[in-house]
């Protein structure tokens, strides 16, 4: 009886001993504000095996806890559904020391607040900014990998950024590339995914990183433009991405990791010199939309809204709902995706919806990509004061040549309304 009591006691001390060694001081990096990214840090143990991340929320610490579906990183964006509600993130790995399975975990000092959408705060006071389709297929459908790295490094991007400033845009959209498979950036995690060589699909030079090197000599951001879907005019990559040649679809939990893959490779690279990111194609009817909503399934809205994020955490987010009234598409918008094929509606305020800034996207064109022009220059000076006067942001989309320089009919146009709206300033 002896014996057992002091085995009893000698065992206890142990387990104390363990538990102590596990004791670490975890922390949420970020303001617990509705919209913005919250990290884990701390003294997390270094030797551990495939650690996995849960989070909750409840009304209250001692409440009851409620698992956040679908959210398996150490980082996570904060909806507004989750406001008014404490925050916990428990992190289950199994110890190398001892082969056991063991849980820490971190609780948040106060619950989430809602505060608009800080984030936007630069977007709304730009009020207005250009987009740019720089494609292989609008510029060059014809040729191949030398002929669309030949037009890539003739890219002017000084002189397009003078333009864009002499004009008074506050912001940039621009593509990395679309349904052709051909990027004006390198990206590793493409090439290797389909087994290709710097340059063949990717350009060998990074035409974003040079674009943000010029621009910000004058302050003005950049947007980042990219499908929601791998490209869908390029059969090779279709059958190496195992996706649907020529027909847009929902993804799979193959190419969706590929993806986000590239997206956060680009986001890494160019940090705080990318301000937000534009995400065309989640429609309702290609199933891309519901597929990339489906919280069951590994890599969803929340993955790639932080490989969009992981770069610069404060940079904003859309997914492209289509053509129709303005609203936000998703719970992780951080600014309306806006597509319009005209400017028929105005905002009241500055929020389309909770934390989402109101955004209209048109051509200046007769088309996307079209050289003519739709608006007549005053009436379009006009809905463009009423657009930035209520709050909202108006980006207009201008046709470049190969070397970036802006159509004389466009950037007369842009300058008309960059001129009527600095005196609103």
């Amino acid at each position: 009886m002896k014996n057992r009591f002091w085995f009893l006691f000698l065992m206890s001390v142990l387990i104390c001993s363990c538990n102590k060694t596990e004791k670490v001081n975890l922390s949420f990096d970020g303001e617990l504000l509705a919209k913005n990214v919250i990290t884990v840090q701390g003294g997390i143990p270094e030797h551990i095996e495939e650690p996995e991340y849960s989070w909750y929320i409840s009304t209250s610490k001692d409440g009851e806890w409620k698992e956040l579906q679908g959210i398996w990183t150490d980082r996570i964006v904060l909806l507004t559904s989750y406001v008014d509600n404490f925050l916990k993130c428990e992190i289950s790995f199994k110890s190398q020391n001892d082969g056991l399975s063991k849980t820490i975990s971190v609780v948040s000092s106060k619950p989430i607040e809602f505060n608009g959408n800080s984030n936007t705060d630069w977007f709304q006071e730009a009020g207005f900014g250009i987009m740019v389709h720089y494609l292989k297929e609008a510029i060059i459908p014809e040729g191949g990998s030398e002929d669309w790295n030949n037009t890539v490094n003739s890219f002017n991007a000084e002189n397009f950024a003078r333009q864009v400033n002499e004009a008074g845009a506050g912001f940039v959209m621009f593509t990395l590339g679309q349904n052709s498979g051909y990027y004006c950036s390198p990206n590793d995690a493409f090439n290797k995914a389909i087994g290709l060589k710097p340059g063949e699909l990717c350009s060998k030079r990074d035409l974003p990183k040079d674009l943000i090197g010029a621009l910000s000599k004058y302050k003005i951001p950049l947007i980042l433009y990219l499908p929601s879907n791998p490209p869908i005019n390029n059969k090779y990559v279709s059958e190496k991405l195992r996706y649907s040649f020529q027909k847009d679809s929902a993804t799979s939990q193959f190419n969706q990791p590929i993806l986000e893959n590239m997206i956060e490779e680009w986001s890494l690279r160019y940090g705080d010199g990318v301000k937000g990111w534009w995400f065309d194609g989640l429609y309702s009817w290609n199933d891309i939309r519901s597929t990339r909503m489906d919280m069951t399934l590994q890599h969803n809205i929340s993955t790639h809204t932080l490989a969009a994020k992981s770069g610069n955490k404060n940079s904003i987010v859309t997914y492209n709902s289509g053509f129709g009234r303005i609203h936000g598409n998703t719970p992780y918008d951080d600014y309306t995706s806006g597509e319009k094929s005209t400017i028929d509606e105005y905002p009241t305020n500055r929020w389309a919806e909770g934390g989402i800034q109101w955004f209209l996207f048109t051509f200046l064109g007769e088309k996307w990509g079209g050289h003519g022009q739709q608006f007549h220059t005053d009436s379009l000076v006009k809905k463009a004061v009423n657009i930035v006067e209520k709050n909202g942001v108006l980006c207009l989309e201008v046709v470049t040549d190969a070397t970036g320089n802006i159509l004389p009919g466009h950037l007369s146009q842009i300058t008309a309304v960059g001129d009527q709206l600095k005196k609103l300033r």
